[in-house]
């Protein structure tokens, strides 16, 4: 068995595979992609070499989003390879993270979220800077917020009935009776 996955593993195209592998890793790349961003602020660094890294971490940025999406639409072996053991225990000890997958993603605390993290890009005073620092960081948790859930979705407390999730009616529905006989 093992080594019919190794084989499958070959027979791919490298292109394949070197996106699938870096898929598979573009939320950490994310988030090294955000701290470079904010160190880079806080770096004496001239203006042109500012932009032109900075619009390279903008490209890096899109293409490890564009690689995220494509890695979450298929099955991903090293994915189920990471899988802990004991997923509903780890599932309850990250329960802060599933929270935050959700109300993240509602509008109502989503759009403030967007304004403020555009809005800190026009602060210009050491504070205003540390405080751009700050919410420019939060998106990392947000990226690991996204991940566990993805990872530990069947066990997320709010997709099911243990936070908020819709329960669901075990009885089956009752279907007519007919007494006629099939001929």
């Amino acid at each position: 068995m093992a080594n019919s996955a190794h084989a499958s593993w070959g027979k791919e195209p490298w292109g394949e595979r070197l996106s699938a592998t870096l898929g598979h890793r573009a939320n950490s790349m994310l988030a090294v992609a955000i701290v470079l961003v904010v160190a880079l602020q806080w770096l004496p660094v001239e203006p042109l070499t500012s932009l032109v890294v900075s619009i390279t971490l903008v490209a890096f940025v899109i293409l490890c989003w564009l690689l995220m999406r494509d890695h979450d639409r298929r099955l991903c072996e090293q994915c189920a390879k990471e899988m802990p053991l004991n997923p509903a225990e780890e599932a309850k000890r990250l329960k802060r993270r599933f929270w935050m997958a959700h109300t993240g993603s509602e509008p109502r605390f989503l759009v403030p979220y967007l304004v403020v993290l555009i809005s800190s890009n026009f602060a210009t005073t050491a504070i205003g800077r540390i405080g751009w620092a700050l919410i420019q960081l939060s998106m990392v948790y947000l990226l690991m917020s996204q991940s566990t859930h993805r990872k530990l979705q069947p066990w997320c407390p709010w997709c099911s009935a243990g936070g908020g999730g819709e329960e669901v009616d075990e009885t089956p529905p009752v279907l007519p009776h007919d007494d006629r006989q099939l001929v």
